[in-house]
């Protein structure tokens, strides 16, 4: 079987990454992002059972479309207007400075991404780059927003963010337990909803193989909670149990953000309870003698 990989590159996804963080531990002052988040579809469009692109991703993805939106109003084109001005016959200086190269543009080159840059576009409606205004500019990201270039680059920048947040099982609490307020409050159940119960909750599923490979080698076998090694390989009569972070009672998502690995003890003694995770991870080299 072909080993499942990905080519990261990283370009930004720190900072993306963070914002994420930022989001969930002050969601307060986020309020109009969080609901615009989820006002851009139905609540049964999180609720759908352990979709490959979670719920988790997509929360990811309206932050990222969020911020590369919000670096039109802070790019100051009459500075860079200025720049290359000032610059015009000094090539070295230009190459470095780079002026005409919007935010977006240099993430498409980084990765290697086919685009129609800013000059282009100005030039196919008989514009320079001196002569644009801050329109342009709004104008040019409106079109690559609808255009391939940009779905690749946001695919991109969320499967790396993803793949950096999916390891932090605190930051995924805050998320699912975001999730779970808005699911609670939602209107749901009856005798013919196929998502939810009577009482408006999610029904149980069965829990794919592939959440379960996930989860399980992302907590290296190990109860998360005690430490407990379930792997099969030193202790045999450990069983491993996949549980919801914040459970299903509580309205928890059917997300594989929100799964992680207990042993048998802690499973059974955390129940439906209040949401819980640690914030145990093994290290991968000692860092003493």
């Amino acid at each position: 079987m072909q080993r499942a990989t990905f080519e990261g590159h990283f370009y930004e996804t720190y900072y993306f990454a963070n914002m994420v963080r930022n989001v969930l531990h002050d969601q307060f002052a986020y309020l109009q992002l969080l609901e615009d988040f989820f006002n851009a579809g139905e609540y049964s469009d999180y609720a759908q059972p352990f979709p490959k692109y979670s719920a988790f991703h997509k929360f990811i993805e309206h932050l990222i479309t969020w911020l590369i939106n919000e670096e039109t109003f802070e790019i100051q084109l009459d500075i860079r207007q200025d720049t290359l001005d000032r610059f015009k016959n000094v090539p070295q200086a230009l190459d470095e400075l780079r002026p005409t190269n919007l935010p977006i543009e240099n993430a498409f080159s980084y990765y290697c991404i086919d685009y129609t840059s800013f000059v282009e576009w100005l030039q196919a409606r008989n514009k320079d780059f001196l002569g644009a205004n801050d329109d342009d500019v709004s104008d040019y990201y409106d079109e690559l927003f609808l255009e391939g270039p940009f779905e690749i680059l946001i695919d991109k920048v969320v499967q790396e963010t993803f793949f950096i947040l999916f390891q932090n099982r605190g930051l995924l609490l805050l998320f699912n337990e975001m999730m779970a307020s808005h699911i609670a409050n939602g209107d749901f159940g009856g005798e013919n909803d196929p998502l939810f119960t009577k009482s408006g909750v999610l029904r149980r599923v069965h829990i794919p193989r592939w959440v379960k490979r996930a989860v399980f080698f992302r907590d290296r076998g190990l109860c998360v909670i005690c430490q407990r090694d379930l792997s099969g390989i030193v202790n045999i009569s450990n069983s491993e149990h996949f549980d919801h972070i914040v459970s299903l009672a509580k309205g928890g998502l059917n997300d594989v953000s929100n799964m992680q690995l207990l042993c048998q003890n802690c499973n059974l003694g955390k129940r439906d309870k209040e949401a819980r995770t640690s914030n145990l991870y093994e290290a991968w080299y000692p860092m003493g003698d």
